[in-house]
């Protein structure tokens, strides 16, 4: 086993921990999860008479 094993091994720890964590945080399960900005609504057009 060399020396750069161990760290890559922890590197790969540490990210899925940070994935697992923004996971949870997103979903609603820790916090308040996160919220969508609400989408403005487009103004409906109104029907157009066809031109002659």
């Amino acid at each position: 086993m060399t020396a750069t094993s161990p760290i890559v091994l922890l590197l790969l720890l540490v990210a899925l921990v940070v994935a697992a964590l923004m996971i949870v945080v997103s979903t609603g399960r820790r916090g308040r999860g996160l919220d969508l900005p609400a989408r403005p609504r487009r103004a409906r057009r109104s029907p157009r008479t066809p031109r002659t």
